[in-house]
């Protein structure tokens, strides 16, 4: 995997970055790595997670085709949320490297809640804090790297940053059965605990990237000033949205693929098996998109990804509403991946062209980013989960609704991003 990194770090023209303070600091591939890991995280504790749901329903006494525990990722999700307009602002003011170690303290200690829990609402808010907690290592990693990079540099970054991401999907699922059949779901909880100290240990490697001089006051006004200076920036605000549907359907790709397995093609053994193979066939996707980079502008490559989605996800519905929603399995989940792929293509570019134009703000324009995306985002991915009811008819509807949606909110920013009013704001 090293090896392939620096393959691709050298096409790719990415250069290492320059030293803010002159303490200690990771090397370009370590750099990376570490980057991913800490987006690992939140997928780490989603992804292990999946497999024991069917255990869960028996502890708390749930019914098996109950999709009350869709709830725990959804809570994770918008506890996010939360956690991002939270700690945005605290990274713009107090730098990045505080707010990373003080959220992963947080990160372990919900996770040790969790594992503990002895009721059904007792995890429900152990799962809310924990993502609150996951939002912290989230909008810290976005910030530092936009604090190196800028533009389609940025990107080609954020996509090599991605592919090391999705070796957690890969690996997650068949952890968390691992640690289920070694002993219970409480073990599938547990490890996230090990996953913080570990994070933590090595964050103290990492120099802080935000000079004091660049710092912003952390004051009521200031804050709402700069939540308002990100929010009415047409580009930051076109990809922030964009990126807010897809997360929407993707979401309920993550939250309602263990039900649709199980309760709609009676296909549960395959469950963990494709997971697996959908992540690193999402890795894959993203270094794909890396090279892409090389030849096209960032903007085109999301353009070109989200009118993929849209067309896979109307041949999607086509197919289900044609066979009474329960399509072949088969071919049903094919496309189904090639939508998700689409989906993952789009994700590390929306993100570097929503934060491109904020500069020293990148605190702040990630705590909304986040927020929008995990807030809003499980919010639209319940209102998939909850029509799923034998057929997946919803999860067409819902993607093909989303995708569109996406890509309106595309080329609204592409359309000021070519404005030389909007070129020439200073950041």
């Amino acid at each position: 995997m090293a090896d392939r990194l620096r393959r691709y770090e050298k096409s790719a023209g990415v250069s290492t970055p320059a030293s803010t303070y002159t303490g200690r600091r990771l090397g370009e591939r370590e750099f990376i790595l570490f980057i991913a890991m800490i987006s690992a995280g939140s997928a780490l504790a989603i992804d292990t997670l999946l497999p024991a749901f069917s255990a869960m329903r028996d502890a708390f006494n749930l019914p098996e085709d109950s999709t009350g525990l869709s709830l725990t990722i959804t809570l994770f999700f918008v506890g996010s949320g939360i956690g991002n307009l939270v700690y945005g602002p605290m990274a713009d003011a107090l730098g990045r490297k505080r707010i990373l170690i003080g959220s992963m303290v947080l990160y372990g200690l919900a996770s040790l809640m969790a594992t503990l829990s002895v009721t059904l609402g007792m995890l429900y808010v152990s799962r809310f804090i924990w993502g609150f907690a996951a939002a912290g290592p989230r909008t810290a990693a976005q910030a530092i790297v936009r604090d190196y990079y800028s533009g389609d540099a940025m990107a080609r970054v954020m996509t090599l940053v991605m592919a090391v991401f999705f070796w957690a999907p890969v690996a997650g699922p068949p952890l968390g059965k691992g640690l289920l059949e070694l002993g219970s779901w409480r073990y599938v909880m547990a490890f996230s605990v090990f996953t913080a100290v570990a994070i933590i240990a090595w964050s103290l490697r990492l120099e802080e990237t935000l000079k004091p001089e660049h710092r912003r006051p952390l004051t009521f006004r200031s804050t709402m000033a700069g939540f308002r200076s990100v929010t009415t920036h047409p580009v930051t605000l076109g990809y922030t949205l964009a990126t807010m549907f897809s997360a929407g359907a993707f979401f309920s790709f993550l939250s309602s693929s263990e039900l649709i397995f199980d309760d709609v093609f009676d296909q549960e053994h395959w469950f963990v098996p494709y997971f697996s193979i959908m992540a690193a066939g999402m890795g894959l996707v993203t270094l794909l998109n890396n090279r892409a980079l090389h030849r096209f502008r960032a903007r085109s490559v999301a353009l070109s990804a989200g009118g993929l989605q849209i067309c896979a996800a109307s041949t999607m519905l086509g197919l289900t509403l044609a066979a009474g929603g329960r399509p072949p399995f088969v071919l049903w989940i094919t496309i189904f991946s090639l939508a998700n792929a689409c989906m993952v293509a789009f994700f590390p570019l929306g993100q570097s062209l929503a934060l491109e134009p904020m500069g020293e703000m990148a605190g702040t324009a990630a705590a909304v980013l986040g927020f929008t995306m995990a807030m809003f985002g499980a919010l639209l991915a319940e209102i998939i989960n909850q029509a799923i009811s034998g057929t997946v008819t919803p999860v067409g509807i819902g993607y093909l609704a989303y995708g569109t949606a996406g890509m309106v909110c595309q080329l609204f920013a592409v359309r000021h991003q070519q404005s030389p009013a909007i070129a020439g704001r200073p950041r």
